[in-house]
């Protein structure tokens, strides 16, 4: 087996503080902070590696999310996770993309690529089974509550070539600047969340 290199080890401590922090759409749909991490782990590390990432990091929030979900749908956000993880990487590396290269033109656009096909399938997959269980229509669920939150997609996937960027001239230091992005990213969503609830309730 090969020891995982120290910047990949912070990188899944990152995402494993970052996995527990999600915000409900309705229906039993959430939004989270780690698809960044998981994005940046596809590009900056490869896809085998991206795969350990998302299995640990839902793991982890499948033990330390409160209420604690159901088994079954543990599973289900495991399998997801790693079915657009693995989606995402086939796409990055088919396309010319290289471990590490988020700067180049032909890098930027495999990554940019990825991006969009870890979306579609994790929010697709994701409003299929909220439609299953709610009996309501699965594209109604994913226009209405996840199409566009696509530009968080995209927000992350700038924060990654920004990050995987500087850390061929800085080092490991970079990938801390992940964590504010995520923070500030979710404070937004829900501070924008907590005030949309409020105007709906008033009319």
């Amino acid at each position: 087996m090969m020891t995982p290199s120290t910047d990949f080890v912070l990188w899944v401590i990152l995402a494993c503080v970052a996995a527990p922090h999600t915000l409900n759409l309705g229906h039993n749909a959430r939004i989270s902070t780690l698809q960044p991490f998981l994005l940046g782990a596809i590009a900056l590390f490869g896809t085998g590696d991206a795969l350990v990432l998302s299995a640990v990091s839902m793991i982890y929030f499948a033990l330390v999310s409160r209420p604690r979900l159901p088994l079954y749908k543990s599973l289900f956000n495991l399998g997801n996770t790693m079915l657009a993880v693995g989606a995402a990487g086939a796409v990055f590396y088919r396309l010319g993309g290289r471990t590490g290269d988020v700067s180049s033109p032909g890098g930027l656009v495999a990554f940019f690529l990825a991006v969009i096909a870890f979306f579609l399938v994790n929010t697709g997959l994701v409003a299929v089974a909220v439609g299953l269980e709610g009996r309501l229509d699965p594209f109604r669920v994913w226009f209405e509550k996840y199409s566009w939150t696509i530009s968080a997609q995209l927000a992350g996937g700038s924060c990654v070539i920004l990050v995987g960027t500087l850390r061929e001239r800085l080092g490991t230091q970079v990938l801390f600047m992940m964590a504010p992005f995520c923070v500030l990213s979710y404070q937004f969503y829900r501070l924008y969340f907590s005030k949309a609830a409020r105007a709906a309730h008033k009319t």
